[in-house]
């Protein structure tokens, strides 16, 4: 009784685990994960963060130097100990300093542009994964639903056979079909655990994560293409960024005329200074020297390397000037094929489900009639195709909706409802 009572307590747990259902995975909660585990989005946040610490004033000159210097001298037959702390700062450089600091900022700014642009691609990878594996799970789902068909139809041949109502070819037809739809059922159990794998693989987690998708698809956006040109100009990662760089070369030819002007310099030290004779290091009885000082420098001639580098700046600001052009055209044009694309995948949607229905009504009939033994083997088997063409189809339809919608937030730099501030920064 005892070993019986053991082999129960072993077992139930063992059922219950094994009978409990795949956990389920929303679109909303695979987008949350892979912006905390994803590979690439890190490396893309680590990129932000370097940005970041770059701009700092130091980096511009705004700060003062301080330096400390040491040395010992032996000659002949005398020693020379020196020690001196120096400070020095830059009080006018043609406004260059300050150039150079506005430069960094829109560097840093530019790096986090480039840091969400990175992300939003991740995202629209992931959703493109997401919605693989959903199209991927329902194509299953046809398939095992067609193979129930196909299994009731041959029990049903085999049965008639029996009883001399049904013919050989009757029977051999039905298990022909039957094989065929085991191969497709087969496959797409094959491509679900593909699409699982892949989408894994992007969530940074073990491609083993068994899970479910949800295959219901909403809707939410209702779009007006004007509103999404302009909101694609204010928010799209990529235009905004060649914005910055626009910035960027109207700063870099400010420095280049900056070194036109004179630059004044102010310096000043304490420091202590020894002789003595013979091999000896010490500032025991030092002179004390301080020195306040002014020093304005400027660039007469230099090989005319001066105006080059203005030259060259002022081309560059053309050229990113036609860069920003073109990237506004391209941009406005993505957009529109988007909208365009998107509109008709929702009309071809529509009339997906008119098809579906039409299929399941013209399939339900010709099963009732094939029962009766009123239609062939061949028209029932042409209505189950048609049936299972017409589901993927829709579901096909469906999914590519959902990822024309998302590609059209993606353009508009609403790929997310924070817009990818880089909070975690």
């Amino acid at each position: 009784m005892k070993k019986i009572l053991i082999i129960i307590l072993l077992i139930v747990p063992m059922s219950l685990m094994l009978s409990v259902p795949a956990r389920v995975l929303t679109f909303k909660e695979c987008l949350s994960m892979a912006l905390n585990q994803n590979l690439q989005v890190k490396i893309a946040r680590n990129n932000a963060k370097i940005a970041k610490r770059n701009t700092h004033i130091g980096n511009a000159g705004l700060l003062p130097r301080l330096d400390f210097t040491g040395g010992f001298d032996y000659q002949d037959t005398s020693s020379t100990t020196s020690a001196q702390i120096q400070a020095s700062y830059t009080l006018f450089d043609g406004l260059g300093n300050i150039y150079r600091w506005k430069k960094l900022q829109a560097a840093n700014l530019l790096g986090q542009l480039e840091a969400r642009d990175l992300i939003e691609q991740v995202l629209l990878d992931v959703s493109t994964a997401y919605f693989s594996a959903a199209s991927a799970y329902e194509q299953l789902k046809i398939a095992r639903e067609m193979l129930d068909i196909s299994r009731e139809r041959l029990n049903r041949a085999k049965k008639r056979s029996i009883y001399g109502r049904a013919t050989t070819i009757d029977v051999l037809s039905a298990q022909v079909d039957y094989a065929a739809d085991q191969v497709t059922w087969t496959q797409g159990q094959f491509l679900w655990d593909e699409s699982r794998r892949n989408l894994n693989i992007l969530l940074n987690r073990s491609v083993d994560n068994k899970f479910i998708i949800e295959t219901e698809v909403i809707f939410t956006k209702n779009f007006d293409v004007e509103s999404l040109k302009t909101t694609a100009l204010s928010h799209n990662a990529l235009f905004l960024a060649a914005t910055e760089r626009l910035k960027q070369t109207r700063l870099e030819l400010k420095i280049a005329k900056a070194a036109f002007y004179p630059r004044l310099d102010l310096s000043a030290s304490y420091g202590l200074n020894q002789s003595t004779n013979g091999w000896r290091m010490t500032l025991n009885d030092a002179v004390e020297t301080t020195r306040i000082g002014l020093n304005l420098k400027l660039n007469i001639f230099d090989g005319f390397n001066v105006r080059v580098e203005k030259t060259i700046a002022q081309i560059q600001v053309k050229n990113q000037q036609l860069s920003v052009e073109e990237a506004q055209l391209n941009l406005e044009k993505k957009v529109i094929s988007a909208f365009e694309s998107y509109k008709n995948s929702l009309q071809v949607l529509e009339l997906e489900k008119k098809v579906v229905s039409a299929a399941e009504l013209n399939f339900k009939r010709t099963r009732e009639l094939y029962n009766l033994g009123q239609v062939t083997t061949t028209q029932f088997r042409e209505a189950q195709i048609n049936l299972i063409r017409s589901r993927s189809d829709l579901s096909s339809a469906k999914y590519q909706a959902k990822l024309k919608e998302i590609e059209l937030l993606q353009l508009t730099g609403e790929l997310s409802s924070e817009r990818l501030s880089l909070s975690g920064i």
